[in-house]
Order: C-alpha cells, then sequence, then structure tokens
C-alpha cells in the first residue's frame, strides 16, 4: 500500500515545473567514481551543495526505478540495488545493498542498465552479453540470449502485457523478442531504411506508449526511429552523437550537441555549441543536463524551455537520475 500510495503521489504531482508546489525529490549523478545526490529545487536555484556523496569506483551506470523505489548501480563485475524508501531530500542513507556478481570472465565495463517493467537488463557490450535481475533486487541474474543480433547492437527492455521484451536495434533493424528465446513470440523486426553507417548510438523503450525510440547515424545525420504498433518511421534528424532523455510523465528530449525537447512541446535545437554527456528528464517538469562540471535546469513549462540555472557539481557525471522522495 505504501508503493502505491507513493505512485499515487508521483501522478498527482508531476510536472509541476515553474509552478509550485515543487515535486520533492533527488537528482543523483554518477561520475569520477562517485554518486552524489542533490536537492533538485536546490538545483533549480542554482545551488548546488550535495546532500550525500557515495564512493563508487569504476561506476559504469546507474539508474532509478520509482516503481520498486530502488537504485541500481553497474560496476564491471556487479550490480548493486538500494533500497530508497528512506531516502529524503535530507537524508540518503546507503544501507546495505543487494547485490549480483557477474559470472566469472564477463567484464561489464562500458556497460549500461536499462529498466523494464519487473526486470533490469545489464548489457556488457565488450563481453557481447546481457542479463536480467529482478527489480526487487531478488533471485540470481538470467542471461538473455543474442543469438544473431550484432555485438554493437543497443539493447533495452519493452514491457508488454506482464512480459519485459528485448528490444534490440542493429545497423539494419529495429525490433523486438522474448529475451531467452529469440524465436518466440511476441516479436517484430522493421528494416532500417536507409540502414545505419555507423554502431547504433541509443535505444530507449516508451511503456507508455508501447513504443521503442532508437539512434543512430544515417548519411551526415543522427536519425531517430521509432517502432510502435506495426509500424515504423522516422521522428527526426539530428547531429553528432545523440542520446535520448525520455520520462513517461514529463517528455523526450533529444541531446548531444545541444539538445531538442520533442514532447510534450517541440522545440527548436538550444545550447547547439554545447556538448552534453549525461540527460536527465525530471517528473518535476525540468530537464537536467550535464556537460563537464556543469548542470544546465531547463523549465519545461515555457515554450521553447527556459534555462534557470548552471551549477558546478563538483564532477563531471557520466550518468544522471532523477529520484522523488517522500
Amino acid at each position: 500500500m505504501k508503493r502505491l500510495g507513493f505512485l499515487l503521489l508521483l501522478f498527482l504531482t508531476a510536472c509541476t515545473g515553474s509552478q509550485e508546489p515543487p515535486l520533492p525529490a533527488l537528482l543523483a549523478a554518477g561520475g569520477q567514481d562517485e554518486v552524489r545526490f542533490y536537492r533538485a529545487s536546490d538545483l533549480q536555484r542554482n545551488a548546488a551543495d550535495p546532500v550525500a556523496s557515495w564512493p563508487t569506483p569504476d561506476l559504469q551506470d546507474l539508474a532509478y526505478s520509482p516503481t520498486f523505489q530502488r537504485l541500481y548501480l553497474l560496476f564491471p563485475d556487479r550490480v548493486e540495488a538500494y533500497d530508497a524508501t528512506g531516502f529524503s531530500e535530507a537524508s540518503v542513507p546507503k544501507g546495505t545493498p543487494a547485490a549480483q556478481g557477474l559470472p566469472a570472465g564477463v567484464d561489464c565495463t562500458g556497460g549500461y542498465l536499462r529498466l523494464g517493467q519487473n526486470a533490469l537488463l545489464l548489457h556488457c557490450p565488450g563481453a557481447a552479453q546481457a542479463f536480467l535481475w529482478s527489480l526487487d533486487g531478488s533471485g540470481s541474474l538470467e542471461e538473455a540470449d543474442l543469438t544473431d543480433l550484432d555485438p554493437a547492437a543497443r539493447l533495452a527492455l519493452l514491457p508488454q502485457g506482464s512480459l519485459d521484451l528485448l528490444a534490440y536495434l542493429t545497423g539494419s533493424a529495429l525490433g523486438y523478442r522474448p529475451a531467452q528465446d529469440p524465436q518466440g513470440t511476441p516479436s517484430l523486426e522493421r528494416p532500417l531504411s536507409p540502414p545505419l553507417d555507423a554502431d547504433p548510438f541509443d535505444l530507449r523503450a516508451d511503456a507508455a506508449k508501447g513504443r521503442l525510440l532508437g539512434l543512430g547515424s544515417a548519411g551526415l545525420k543522427a536519425r531517430l526511429y521509432t517502432l510502435q504498433g506495426e509500424g515504423q518511421e522516422v521522428l527526426g534528424d539530428f547531429f553528432g552523437t545523440p542520446r535520448l532523455a525520455l520520462d513517461p510523465v514529463a517528455g523526450l528530449a533529444v541531446y548531444g550537441r545541444g539538445f531538442q525537447v520533442l514532447e510534450p512541446k517541440a522545440s527548436p535545437v538550444l545550447e547547439a555549441y554545447t556538448d552534453f554527456a549525461a540527460g536527465a528528464m525530471g517528473q518535476d517538469g525540468y530537464l537536467y543536463l550535464a556537460s563537464g562540471s556543469l548542470l544546465y535546469v531547463y523549465d519545461l513549462v515555457p515554450s521553447p524551455p527556459q534555462r534557470v540555472a548552471t551549477p558546478s557539481l563538483g564532477l563531471a557525471p557520466k550518468a544522471l537520475a532523477f529520484l522523488p522522495v517522500e
């Protein structure tokens, strides 16, 4: 019941943007062997005094599940899940994590995490392997079957019914299939036209709209492909090596060299000469983008979005996560 009440609170207070009251939340910034936690409301006022800092040597990625209220940290040899039910704007108790070591010989340096509805995906591209772990932190890692997938493919989890399907973006196709049964159903694959001319950049699953969003280079531009229902289409073209910031409630943005908000209201390209390495679309209606040690905070309520702060974090994040708290 506590989790249901918390999710109801998120729904009622999400997307406040420049409106009051602000959504109580933290922003976790991971990089340079530590994770720092900041009050989102402080960042919006150009202040960046961390609430807490955790040493995390060799951290590769982090992710947060608001449904399970857990923070996940990926390292080259393991994954950890921290109970975040006790997190607040004043305190971030670390506690003892649930942890799973990767199989012997698997090095997940350069790996990343993707959330499903019940499972966490760990993709280790350098080892050409991927693993599934229950979002509640129980059980053991289960290996995903990557048969016939290009080692450079980007992966995600697409919820469908009670399943978390393995979604993939290769140089020639966008699709999904059962994570441990490549020939099973449900499955769907659509060719990319034209095919990519470099390794894919990013892939995200938008569970709220039942779609996949994939970025890759085609010609001299980065192309955003979407697969929804039976149809695959191109949503737009961008420059550089962009990535996606997605929240099912707050919206969608593409960032890299500059950024562009696509949903809920499309914007022009902003900060066109700034390179962003990490981004998070907050459920509070703000977009958080990291460039070196600077964090650009944009209010998404105005059109186009308005920059409200540029605090210095004291570290250069390579991963950001937005954590609503009670």
